[in-house]
Parts: C-alpha cells; sequence; structure tokens
C-alpha cells in the first residue's frame, strides 16, 4: 500500500542518518552547475558507503572506497559535458529527493558490482553512466504521478513505465553518450522471464548492463523508504532476490555474484530462532548468507553456549532480527 503524507514526513526525518538532504533539493528553483552535481553526488555516495558498511550490508574496505569514489567522480564528469543532461537531472531534484540520491547509490552499488565481475576500465564507466541515468526519464513522468502516497490506477501505472522509453529518447539525443547507456534506461525494468517492461525481452535480449542495474535498482529501491511503502530490511530483500532467480525473472549469476558484497545478517546480529531461543552471529555461509552460523545465548533448558550452523540445520529458522 501507498504511505500517507504523515508517514513519508516521519520517514524522510528518520534517514538522516542515510543521506543528507541538501538545501538545493526539494523544489527550488537554484540552477544545478555541474560543481554542484559533483559534490552532491560524491556527498551521497559517500554517505551510501558508510552507510551500508557500517551495518554490514556491503563489505567497502578504505582501497575500495577511494577506487568507487574516482570512478564516481569519472562518470560525474562525463555527465557533466552535457548542458542537456544537466537540465534533465535539475527536473529529476526537482521531482523528489529520493531519486536524487537512488541514481546516486544506484551509481555507486552497480560499480561496486561490475569491479567484482572485473571489468574493464571503459566497461565500468558505461555501466556507472547507465547507473546514474536509468531513471532519467521519469524527469517526463508527472511529479504528481510520482508523489502519489495512495495506489496508482492502472492507466497511471501505464504512465510510469513509459520513463524507461523517455530514457532512450533523452539518452540517445546526447552524442558524447555511448548508444549503451540509452539501452540501459530502455531495458532497466526487463525480466530474463520476459515478464518486464516495456518491451517484455527475454535474459538473451537484455543487455549485462542492464541485468547487473536491475538487480542494484531493486536493492536499493527496496532497502529505502519510498512514497508508497517503508523500506524493507536488507535479509528481507536478499530473500526477494533469492525468489527472483528461483522464478527466472533475474540472472541467477548476476544475483551470487551480488549476494558476495552483501550481508544479510552480518556478524553479531541478534536473532530470534523459530526454536524459541535468542542466539548472535558469529560466521557466515557463503553459499547461503540466509542461513549463517550462530550461538545460541538463550533458551529454555540450556545450559551453556553453544554453535548451531543454520545450513546444516534446515528444520530451524530465523524468525526475527532483534535490536
Amino acid at each position: 500500500h501507498r504511505r500517507s503524507r504523515k508517514q513519508q514526513d516521519r520517514s524522510r526525518q528518520s534517514r538522516h542518518d542515510y543521506i543528507h538532504y541538501l538545501p538545493a533539493a526539494g523544489g527550488t528553483k537554484e540552477v544545478l552547475t555541474p560543481d554542484k552535481v559533483k559534490r552532491e553526488t560524491i556527498i551521497v555516495a559517500k554517505s551510501c558507503m558508510k552507510k551500508i558498511t557500517n551495518v554490514g550490508q556491503v563489505e567497502f574496505n578504505d582501497n575500495q572506497r577511494e577506487k568507487l569514489i574516482k570512478l564516481v567522480n569519472q562518470v560525474i564528469d562525463e555527465v557533466n559535458k552535457s548542458a542537456d543532461l544537466l537540465d534533465k537531472l535539475q527536473e529529476v531534484r526537482l521531482l523528489e529527493d529520493e531519486l536524487f540520491f537512488h541514481l546516486s547509490n544506484t551509481l555507486v552499488l552497480s560499480l561496486a558490482m561490475g569491479k567484482e565481475l572485473g571489468y574493464s576500465e571503459d566497461r565500468l564507466m558505461t555501466l556507472g553512466l547507465g547507473a546514474f541515468l536509468h531513471d532519467i526519464g521519469k524527469a517526463e513522468v508527472s511529479p504528481q504521478i510520482l508523489n502519489k502516497p495512495g495506489q496508482l490506477s492502472e492507466a497511471e501505472y501505464e504512465k510510469v513505465k513509459q520513463h524507461t522509453i523517455y530514457g532512450r529518447e533523452i539518452l540517445s539525443a546526447i552524442k558524447k553518450l555511448p548508444d549503451k547507456v540509452a539501452k540501459i534506461a530502455y531495458e532497466h525494468h526487463e525480466r530474463c522471464d520476459g515478464s518486464g517492461y516495456p518491451k517484455g525481452i527475454s535474459k538473451r535480449f537484455i543487455s549485462q548492463y542492464a541485468r547487473v542495474i536491475s538487480i542494484v535498482d531493486v536493492f536499493d529501491s527496496m532497502i529505502s523508504d519510498r512514497v508508497y511503502r517503508d523500506s524493507l530490511a536488507v535479509n528481507e530483500v536478499v530473500e526477494y532476490l533469492y525468489t527472483c532467480f528461483t522464478r527466472n525473472k533475474m540472472d541467477k549469476e548476476l544475483i551470487e555474484t551480488f549476494l558476495e558484497l552483501v550481508a544479510p545478517y552480518p556478524v553479531g546480529t541478534r536473532l530470534k530462532l523459530t526454536i524459541g531461543a535468542e542466539a548472535v552471529v558469529t560466521e557466515l555461509n557463503e553459499k547461503n548468507k540466509l542461513r549463517p552460523v550462530v550461538k545460541v545465548l538463550e533458551m529454555e533448558g540450556m545450559e551453556e553456549e553453544f554453535e548451531i550452523d543454520l545450513s546444516e540445520n534446515l528444520h530451524i529458522g530465523i524468525k526475527e532480527v532483534l535490536d
């Protein structure tokens, strides 16, 4: 269900530890200059890396952070060469704060995934441009629809889906951009089984760039508050991604690569198990991060602490994450 305006305001306030809302965003007429684009994107990118590293969602060491920020700079420098793109980014920022942050977060996470896949610098640049600009077509969609807290009508949803077509049109008109960037904007909502949009094409017709960004797009969207729903816990999103490849919605190999970066239950997470015990995660299982090794701390009748490998004890499940 879509959220009320009061819920949106409350969740926006609660996100200050994740991102820093910037004075120029949210409806003002201040001109978006190249320096401002770079400064604001770097702020959001660093905040994204700090937040997801602090809570154990994605592992970034200092060297990786430095390299990713360098790549982000290179991507933004390329974007800043086009006055038309700056105009569209200005429109995007006036639509909603979250969209600009989503583009920046998608950029960071896509580059991290590209490096994990061994992409060359040229491929990383194409991937980064596509990630940062994948939703640029939303500049052509009515803000009343994008920011609607209630459920969209079928007609409204069809208009939202048009952003992939608008994105391709906008990016194809910019000669300095590789053609593959426009293709990413067009294809990032396609699914491997042909159930996506705008064309309903299957995996072999979808570029790998778009298949990468579709995964990151879903991940960041689901762990972040949206106008129509609250954010989900990382473990819930990871479970959803697992179902996506078991149902052939998304690329299995690429999801497995992405999940190598993500820890749904970081070491130190306190859990309530289905057997009534309270436990803490002591070790991750690389082959199944949804079933870590845990140390049982409290359980009726126990005499001393002991460990359980949940990947070998499938009858025991995780009931909830404890604060």
